[in-house]
């Protein structure tokens, strides 16, 4: 992890609940979690892939009940709901420690989710938000939610917020879909602290990583090449799971923007970040929030597991 200046977290006895830890980099932070003894709620799409990590916790660790999975697509907010209701029964009265959300997505058209939001305005951002409003009454620590500095080409369009009528692109929209992230984080960030919850928000922009994010070119041929192209510049998964782990892990100030130290926040050790102006602005994270809140269902003000 190149902390050599940190002491080794103690998570024993810490529960966990991590969405994308199927693959790349929130496979190596669950890993990583476990191995500091977390134990670990994983809600996951695709049941083979979960298994996968599932006995490699297990066999890592040695601790056979240090992971469960649950059901969750951020692509139907129905199965959100269901996926909390899991997660509830799953981790019983000893509730949430860690809430992490890692889980993303990438499309080379514009696509929608099962409920007709523009795909990784949905999944990356939409769902996530209800997920954590859903869970938020069960944690007691911190939550941590994977960004990007994609961020900062993103633009807010509370108009037409689905490019229903035009504008769509890769770039467009993921940078749409975590400029909406950095904003309902920064509000989220807002109310914890003035409701002297207990809890805070950590935001993570975990870099240029070598993920399956990155293979969206519909062409496998492609993708190869753009893999190794970008290799030198990009980080491991190991690596690239390191801003998510400290921002997990450490004493840091409330509504922290965590990732790489190095040019661009390609690479590098995490550090504190800046944000583009538009994911400062309190006044428009207000207004996408409100937005956001309306889209997926949440009445003005709630959080309760309502069910």
């Amino acid at each position: 992890m190149a902390w050599e200046h940190l002491s080794e977290p103690d998570l024993t006895g810490r529960t966990v609940v991590m969405t994308g830890a199927s693959d790349g980099l929130g496979r190596e932070a669950a890993l990583q979690l476990a191995r500091w003894g977390a134990d670990l709620v994983l809600p996951v799409r695709t049941r083979l892939k979960g298994e996968a990590v599932a006995a490699r916790i297990r066999r890592e660790t040695g601790r056979p009940h240090s992971v469960e999975l649950t059901a969750l697509d951020l692509a139907d907010l129905s199965s959100v709901r269901e996926g909390a209701a899991q997660i509830v029964q799953a981790v019983g009265e000893r509730g949430i420690d860690l809430l992490i959300s890692v889980a993303g997505t990438v499309s080379r058209h514009r696509e929608e989710t099962a409920d007709g939001f523009e795909l990784m305005t949905g999944v990356n951002a939409l769902a996530p938000l209800l997920l954590t409003e859903l869970l938020l009454p069960h944690v007691r620590e911190r939550v941590v939610v994977v960004a990007s500095g994609a961020h900062t080409v993103g633009r807010i369009d509370l108009d037409d917020p689905h490019f229903r009528r035009g504008g769509w692109s890769l770039r467009a929209g993921y940078g749409r879909s975590k400029l909406v992230t950095m904003l309902w984080g920064l509000e989220l960030a807002e109310r914890l602290r003035s409701g002297r919850t207990g809890v805070d928000l950590q935001l993570v922009h975990p870099g240029w990583v070598l993920t399956n994010l990155q293979n969206a070119t519909g062409s496998p041929r492609l993708d190869r090449v753009v893999t190794e192209v970008t290799r030198p510049i990009a980080m491991p998964a190991e690596q690239g799971a390191a801003s998510v782990l400290f921002a997990a892990t450490q004493p840091l100030p409330p509504g922290s923007y965590i990732g790489p130290d190095g040019p661009g926040g390609l690479r590098g050790r995490p550090t504190f970040l800046r944000r583009s102006a538009d994911a400062l602005d309190r006044d428009l994270a207000r207004d996408v929030t409100t937005w956001v809140r309306a889209e997926i269902g949440l009445s003005e003000g709630a959080s309760e597991l309502d069910l």
